[in-house]
């Protein structure tokens, strides 16, 4: 039988069969603050035994272990390693900012198994019968420790090492026989459907040679090719082939998940056995929303790590799709935090249905597969990838408030006045940086950026952050607990982008009456994507709308080198009526005047066949002055407006508008780049056409322009890249919602002046043409009124 090897880390051995501390005590500079610490004891313990022996800091340690055909080379570094007399002890060095005379010997019991495991393997290294352990626990505040000592013989070392590596093999062992019966069902997958839609087998080679090459690779696929099959597809045959451990299907929206899950749940009804997980926001899933996430508070989290062992082995038997429904059900009955049973399942899942947050969001990325050093073999499949360059500069941006901090001032300068010393002297850098401002003789608000970071407010942040870490360790209810809780992980989250402030970066400061903000701007999130999808395998980004190529490639972090296939519609272009209004401007300083023009537009379109349409709008105080208009004109019509912040329900019910047709005509008017913008799929009848306003250029505001000029000075293209592209974009996806399928037939009408200029026809889609405008004396109303005679 072939020896299968294993890389393990001794952390990683022990984090197997002993859980770790329990609480989620707050501390987020553990591993500066905890390099400093293990310096400060290295000296320490230097100095008091540089006249009896010798003192050996950071000591590599590895070795290896063989049973049956596994073998483990297990390697990780002693903090410490005392010699004195031929007597060897070793040092286990803890960081805490706990009470030292609080902590007992019984505590963490998984640092006494690292050490027992560091004793092991240096006793067995030298030949000793018997050695000393040091669990030494440093107070970083205050430079004191406590030490607990323990003389452990060869014998208790051996027979407790052996009860970390025969389950941890044991663990393999069942991996190894899981993926064994996944891959045999994978090599007799066949495709789920009879054939492959026009270009969808183009698009699966692709993915599966990117993913064989170890490539990044961009793929422009019109809809209603079939992306989601024709990514997950190839890359399950991949991992069938031992090409890739894991696949994050990564999505901007719940309803791509939901399309994810479908495809995933077509291949299972083909005899694919394949664990999937499908992981749900946090807040979403929560089963105590009003109680604090502590171990302490919560009955869910508390002691999850002993409680969840044996269940989660369990689930992982039950079912190999473990939906949202699923995890929420065992959540309940066995009591557990649902998240954190998500968490967990996704280091035994093989594919990962998640927003985008989980890869990239360095707040809630998941480190256990994003984090240096990982031996996984990751893929990442980026569904919507269009959507990824504003979120991800959302991701890697961060701001504070002077309201925000002096809200919290004031709850706690009476209850915490040492803290509220701390964050007072944030909020004299915060005043004393703002006070250096060039004066703005301009109304409120008012806006200023500058290339440099603001250097003067990171060490009071960090400081009050090093402070507030003992009080919120503090199990008192303070009735300003949450917004203290608030406060800190977004001085964290500040403290972390600042680490990354490169010529990527702006420092964007904007001022209304009674606030102000500092915000750290990503204009470029590029590099930090680039660095993330190069730690994978291999990375598919892929959208129906991915062009120009020169715009996203450089916005994603792509290069030359990386693939890029552009796919050509499925459908007959005969399906589609593509109509180009030029005679009427959308411009701000036009639409006043035209607004009557542009209602007898959308009436005259409508009237021709009973239907559902759509209006799409580049804004919403545009929609509501031309939905005013229109209201004025025909108000016996059969209008549905979008508003501002639909909740759930309130889409679902906008969308039941259109489970019927025929009987009376619909028009909607909806904003591009919003909830109905894109990822809504209304097939055939359901939606007849869609009437796009305007070319959808994003609002100029401060952030946009700063966008502008970096790309104009980077690439020559600052108002494309900042407006140009992020809003034809939004056009094309809204275009988008007509053709569905090869049976759906509609019309989609462009309406601006701009669209018949030459940078806009360059950026138009090839089945877009020819397009029909008023220059060819085309009759919109007539062209339309031949259209349908056809179908």
């Amino acid at each position: 039988m072939e020896t299968v090897t294993i890389n393990v880390s001794v952390r990683e051995l022990v984090a197997f069969s002993i859980p770790g501390q329990e609480s989620r005590s707050y501390s987020l500079h553990s591993s500066k603050e905890g390099v400093e610490g293990h310096q400060i004891m290295h000296t320490m313990l230097q100095e008091q035994i540089q006249s009896e022996g010798a003192y050996h800091k950071e000591a590599p340690v590895s070795m290896s272990f063989t049973h049956e055909n596994y073998t483990l080379n297990i390697t990780g570094r002693l903090d410490g390693l005392i010699e004195i007399n031929g007597s060897i002890s070793l040092c286990e060095i803890k960081t805490t900012e706990k009470d030292l005379h609080l902590i007992e010997e019984c505590d963490n019991p998984a640092y006494w198994a690292q050490g027992r495991c560091y004793a092991y393997m240096t006793a067995r290294d030298k030949n000793l019968d018997k050695i000393n352990l040091l669990l030494i626990y440093f107070h970083r505040k205050k430079k004191e420790s406590r030490t607990f000592e323990q003389t452990l013989t060869i014998t208790e070392l051996e027979k407790f090492f052996h009860s970390l590596v025969f389950p941890y093999i044991n663990g393999i062992k069942k991996q190894k026989e899981w993926q064994s019966i996944r891959n045999s069902t994978i090599q007799k997958l066949s495709f789920p459907f009879n054939e492959f839609r026009k270009g969808q087998r183009y698009m699966s080679a692709a993915v599966y040679r990117a993913i064989r090459d170890g490539k990044k690779h961009f793929i422009q696929a019109p809809t209603g090719i079939g992306k989601t099959i024709g990514a997950l597809f190839p890359a399950i045959k991949a991992m069938g082939e031992g090409l890739i451990d894991k696949v994050f299907y990564l999505t901007a929206r719940n309803t791509t998940q939901t399309i994810a899950a479908q495809a995933y749940a077509l291949m299972a009804e083909k005899g694919l056995r394949l664990k999937t997980l499908h992981i749900t926001a946090k807040e979403k899933v929560c089963l105590s929303p009003d109680t604090p996430c502590t171990p302490e508070e919560c009955m869910y989290v508390s002691d999850y790590s002993n409680r969840s062992k044996n269940i989660l082995s369990q689930l992982f038997k039950e079912t190999d799709f473990f939906s949202r429904e699923f995890i929420e059900l065992a959540a309940k009955k066995h009591g557990l935090c649902p998240f954190e049973i998500s968490l967990d399942l996704s280091l035994q899942s093989d594919l990962i249905l998640c927003d985008y947050n989980y890869a990239f969001d360095p707040r809630v990325y998941l480190k256990r597969f994003f984090q240096d050093g990982t031996e996984e073999k990751i893929c990442l499949l980026v569904d919507e990838a269009h959507n990824l360059p504003d979120r991800a500069r959302e991701m890697y941006s961060a701001q504070i408030s002077r309201s925000q901090i002096r809200n919290v001032y004031i709850q706690i300068k009476n209850a915490l006045p040492h803290l509220a010393r701390s964050l007072k002297a944030v909020r004299k850098a915060f005043l004393e940086y703002t006070g250096q401002l060039p004066r703005q003789d301009t109304e409120f608000p008012w806006v200023w950026s500058s290339s440099e970071p603001p250097d003067d407010l990171i060490k009071p942040i960090e400081d009050f952050i090093f402070t507030a870490e003992a009080f919120l360790n503090d199990e008192t209810p303070y009735p300003f607990r949450e917004d203290l809780v608030t406060l800190y992980f977004e001085f964290a989250h500040f403290a972390k982008i600042y680490d990354l402030f490169g010529e990527n970066y702006t420092t964007f400061l904007s001022r209304d009456r009674g606030d102000f903000l500092i915000r750290l701007f990503c204009i470029d999130p590029a590099p930090m994507l680039k660095k993330r999808m190069d730690s994978a395998t291999s990375s598919i980004l892929y959208s129906a709308t991915l062009s120009p190529q020169q715009y996203f490639r450089e916005v994603l972090g792509g290069c030359e080198e990386d693939g890029y296939l552009i796919l050509p519609s499925p459908f007959p272009r005969e399906n589609l009526f593509m109509y180009v209004e030029d005679t009427i401007s959308t411009r701000y300083r036009n639409r006043e005047k035209t607004i009557p023009h542009l209602v007898s537009c959308i009436h005259d379109c409508i009237g021709v066949k009973t239907g559902n349409y759509i209006v799409f709008f580049p804004s919403f105080s545009y929609m509501q002055k031309v939905c005013r208009e229109y209201q004025r004109q025909f108000p016996s019509e059969n209008l549905l407006v979008q508003e501002r912040n639909m909740d759930e329900q309130q889409r679902e019910t906008f969308l039941e508008h259109f489970s019927s047709y025929g009987e009376t005509t619909l028009v909607a008017f909806a904003v591009m780049g919003g909830i109905f913008g894109e990822g809504i799929d209304l097939r055939g009848e359901l939606l007849s056409g869609a009437i796009v306003v305007g070319p959808g250029l994003p609002q100029v505001c401060a952030e946009r322009d700063i966008i502008r000029h970096y790309y104009q000075k980077k690439s020559g293209n600052g108002f494309e890249f900042a407006y140009t592209y992020p809003g034809f974009n939004k056009v094309q996806q809204a275009a988008g919602r007509v053709i569905r399928s090869e049976n759906d037939r509609g019309f989609v009408i462009l309406i601006d002046d701009r669209f018949t200029t030459p940078l806009y026809i360059r950026m138009m889609p090839h089945e877009w043409f020819p397009l029909l405008t008023p220059k060819e004396q085309m009759d919109l109303v007539s062209g339309l009124q031949s259209f349908w005679s056809m179908s």
